[in-house]
């Protein structure tokens, strides 16, 4: 779904809601089933970390696979490490960073990477331009002010959108700020070009965004909403065994030429066992559970604050993508499994590697004018 066709569905759903009151129907229980996860060995560790991550996110290189990055905010602000060797790249310190999520503008080789964030103690959003070359953050003024207390966020874009969408979760609605770049004379920034909002249940508390630009509501007792024109948030899309549920992220790409539908997965974070519940992101229905298991010299994962995950290629062992979760107590740390050990370990087929970037258009497709994202983050 492209953002005009993402917009029309919201209005869609405002004007649905606007004669009646919402109606939260929290799912007993006694209905919910206790996921058997299998075991998958940890591959590698960011053990390092000075505080706890709060946000977990993969930047995706244009064209070397394993310089791709793992980027982590947390209270002493925000930090990239290379996949391949999770060597330290860039880092934003000295502010506290609630989350982290990475988006694209513009399409393949040449897109923009950038990174949103919220900074609690002004109460507004940080983006981060990440270069293509350097791989070095690159602030970018023009996030939203928010007020309030934000639960999450997600920012997205359907694959065939140039600019991607953040989407907010506060007590009851979700705000939904169009994003675009611009210019504040030589420098780069951001533009908001559009605020909307909507109702969504009381109880939700994380988002993803799928590939067409769909959103996906986390409640903080596990249901899973798909939010479009013909969601009442009476049936959920999917429902997690997790009463405690700080995390959520679709795994997946575009399946249809017309980019109308994707193939891929909703992965479910349990917070207080650290296992992690994936559904099939076309109906829903539950495709197993796992959880991260001790290697030699890597502790397993019993108790996580936030989970990171993609089937972007991001090289070698993560080739068909990654599962990164944050642990938190005396040694901070992020801890990953390749996407390929999950699905062999669930007996499920491994997603093909999905592109974010999208693809760049040809001579052909627009008239021998090739889109160039307006972002300059290359020095």
């Amino acid at each position: 779904m492209n953002r005009a066709c993402l917009i029309a569905a919201v209005a869609a759903l405002l004007a649905a809601t606007a004669c009646g009151e919402r109606v939260d129907t929290p799912i007993a229980d006694e209905a919910k089933q206790a996921p058997d996860p299998v075991g998958v060995i940890a591959s590698d560790a960011l053990s390092d970390l000075t505080a706890p991550p709060t946000g977990i996110d993969f930047w995706t290189h244009p064209n070397v696979s394993f310089n791709s990055l793992i980027v982590v905010a947390s209270a002493d602000g925000l930090a990239s490490y290379n996949v391949e060797d999770r060597t330290e790249v860039s880092r934003i310190p000295g502010v506290s960073l609630q989350g982290v999520a990475i988006s694209y503008i513009g399409f393949g080789p040449l897109a923009a990477g950038v990174a949103a964030t919220f900074d609690e103690a002004e109460g507004a959003f940080q983006f981060f331009g990440i270069d293509n070359v350097s791989r070095l953050f690159l602030p970018l003024e023009g996030g939203p002010t928010i007020r309030g207390s934000v639960r999450g966020f997600c920012f997205g874009r359907a694959a065939n959108s140039p600019d991607p969408t953040l989407f907010v979760i506060q007590r009851g609605e979700l705000k939904i700020f169009n994003v675009a770049p611009a210019m504040n004379g030589e420098t780069a920034r951001i533009s908001i070009n559009g605020e909307n909002g909507m109702p969504i249940p009381d109880t939700a508390a994380a988002c993803t965004v799928d590939a067409t630009g769909i959103v996906y509501v986390l409640t903080t007792s596990g249901e899973v909403y798909r939010v479009d024109s013909d969601q009442s948030f009476e049936t959920p899309f999917a429902v997690a065994f997790a009463d405690n549920s700080p995390g959520i992220a679709f795994m997946g790409s575009v399946q249809a030429d017309d980019g109308s539908s994707v193939a891929g997965q909703i992965a479910v974070l349990d917070g207080e066992t650290g296992i992690v519940e994936l559904f099939d992101a076309s109906d829903g229905h539950a495709l197993g559970a796992t959880r991260i298991d001790a290697a030699d010299d890597i502790d397993a994962v019993t108790q996580a604050t936030v989970m990171g995950a993609s089937v972007a290629n991001l090289g070698g062992l993560y080739r068909d993508g990654a599962i990164a979760l944050g642990v938190a107590g005396e040694t901070p740390a992020v801890r990953l499994i390749p996407a390929n050990g999950v699905a062999n370990a669930l007996g499920i087929p491994s997603l093909p590697p999905a592109n974010p970037r999208g693809e760049a258009p040809t001579n052909e497709e627009t008239n021998n004018l090739i889109i160039n994202p307006t972002l300059p983050i290359s020095e």
